[in-house]
């Protein structure tokens, strides 16, 4: 059985989260109290937050996870979506499917509230690819010196900010999700971040208004002596160019007190907005191509209603056929039955819509699994490529137009950690 976490099973789910994350330090008794008073706080509080757990026939806990509640910028529009973490099971049944079933039960529930899209951050992604998740955005870890960073802005204007500028920060932040494709609005938890003042932040404030803003902590060396530092950008948002500037600018001015800044981004295009993007490695990729940062996939996508997400999506604001137009979409989803087979997909009257079909014979003009879709229609590789690479079959439509037609025009960016 799977129902919502009580408060009465807290401290057995501290117990099962301390074993499958170890990294997490709550082995002791002083730190699993502390876990369990958040878990309380996380469970009272209206935050988009819920906790189911995985029950035997005695009402023993045996696993876990946590479902968020959130608003995510679809290609220009926000829409809901969920996302799963501490995905947890008892350390003395593992391999007894418990994760199968607790993944069953996120997606059904994201279909019964209507919600047609999912994510996490997979501690394995070939686990879960085989769940039927796609790769999401990239993201690149740059380690550059401040000096790299052009300094064409007033630096004077930048100002430390403090948890009274809560409401300032969440506003601009959405904002800016407002305007990229794949951001999560403002959640409670980091708003809790905020007002606990676990970052720093400095911003610019223009007419009365935050216009950018920069969090940022700063990290001894390791193995080095107590002067040397690196300097941690966690966020740096804007909504214009001059914003940009002035933090890059005061960024430049830490040189005397900062090695390396490191800032991780899903815009590879950040390169451009450096003098020297080279990092510490001193690597060389063959033949003559420097080191400028490490890679790393992360964030995964499902879609767990693929008429629901054509419906609500209607891929705004992409091209859209010239004429009447009909593909017929074959999707595979092992882990999800419900959604595999045969699909029409129908441009008409400025809409797209889909049904399922069934006992259908005609041939199909794609052939996709639920990953690589999730990804495509998420704007994070072109159907194009897939198809060079073999994982798709396409009959008798032009991959360029497919991805005119459903491909956003940028990958995803996303800040939010769940």
């Amino acid at each position: 059985m799977i129902r919502l976490l009580q408060q009465q099973d807290l401290e057995e789910a501290a117990n099962i989260a301390a074993f499958a994350y170890p990294g997490m330090n709550i082995q002791t008794s002083e730190k699993k109290t502390e876990f369990v008073g958040r878990l309380k706080k996380e469970l009272e509080e209206q935050n988009g937050i819920q906790y189911f757990g995985y029950f035997n026939e005695k009402e023993q806990l045996l696993g876990m996870y946590r479902q968020h509640d959130f608003e995510c910028n679809i290609n220009g529009t926000f829409q809901r979506i969920f996302g799963i973490g501490m995905v947890a099971v008892h350390l003395l049944h593992k391999k007894e499917k418990i994760a199968f079933e607790l993944l069953s039960h996120f997606h059904d529930f994201a279909r019964q509230q209507n919600v047609s899209l999912v994510s996490l951050y997979p501690f394995n992604p070939s686990f879960y690819r085989k769940m039927g998740y796609g790769y999401g955005p990239m993201k690149y870890e740059f380690k550059i010196k401040p000096n790299a960073l052009i300094a064409n802005g007033e630096k004077g204007l930048v100002k430390f900010l403090s948890p009274q500028d809560e409401e300032a920060i969440v506003s601009l932040y959405n904002d800016y999700a407002q305007k990229n494709h794949g951001m999560i609005k403002r959640t409670w938890t980091e708003r809790q971040r905020i007002k606990n003042g676990v970052t720093n932040y400095v911003g610019v404030i223009e007419n009365e208004q935050l216009v950018g803003a920069l969090a940022f902590t700063l990290e001894s060396v390791q193995d080095s002596h107590f002067l040397h530092q690196h300097m941690i950008v966690h966020e740096w948002i804007w909504t214009k160019p001059d914003a940009y500037k002035q933090l890059a600018s005061w960024l430049h001015s830490q040189q005397d007190q900062v090695d390396r800044i490191i800032f991780r981004t899903n815009d590879q295009s950040f390169v451009h907005a450096l003098t020297n993007p080279l990092n510490d490695s001193n690597h060389l990729i063959p033949s003559v191509y420097h080191e400028v940062a490490t890679t790393g996939t992360g964030l995964m996508y499902r879609i767990t209603n693929i008429i629901d997400f054509i419906h609500e999506m209607n891929f705004q604001p992409l091209r859209k056929p010239d004429e009447y137009t009909r593909i017929v979409l074959e999707i595979e989803d092992t882990f999800l039955p419900k959604q595999n087979g045969l699909y029409e997909v129908i441009y008409n009257d400025n809409l797209w819509s889909a049904t399922k079909l069934s006992n259908s014979t005609e041939k199909e003009n794609i052939k996709i699994g639920i990953p690589d879709i999730s990804s495509w229609w998420m704007g994070c590789v072109s159907i194009e490529a897939l198809y060079n690479y073999g994982t798709v079959s396409i009959n008798n439509v032009d991959t360029k137009i497919l991805d005119d037609w459903f491909k956003p025009n940028r990958s995803p960016i996303c800040f939010t950690s769940y």
